[in-house]
């Protein structure tokens, strides 16, 4: 997925994204490309929204992609 790393953040950027019905800080975004390999037809990218306490004790965004995978749809 290095490779298509520009594909990950666009994905995020301009995919669908549907949140986890058991994790409401777990979202899946969905993008589709037609150069990807091995007839793969989608990139699709689970990321997970958190916070961390700063400094003053306001919280600071800590959010992260998990896993990013590559799959044939439709």
């Amino acid at each position: 997925m290095a490779v298509h790393e520009e594909h990950m953040k666009e994905t995020i950027r301009s995919g669908k994204r549907k949140q986890d019905t058991l994790n409401p800080q777990k979202y899946r975004y969905v993008g589709a490309f037609d150069d990807l390999p091995a007839d793969n037809t989608h990139i699709i990218v689970i990321v997970l929204f958190r916070f961390t306490e700063g400094q003053v004790g306001e919280p600071v965004p800590n959010n992260y992609i998990v896993t990013a995978y590559q799959k044939e749809i439709g």
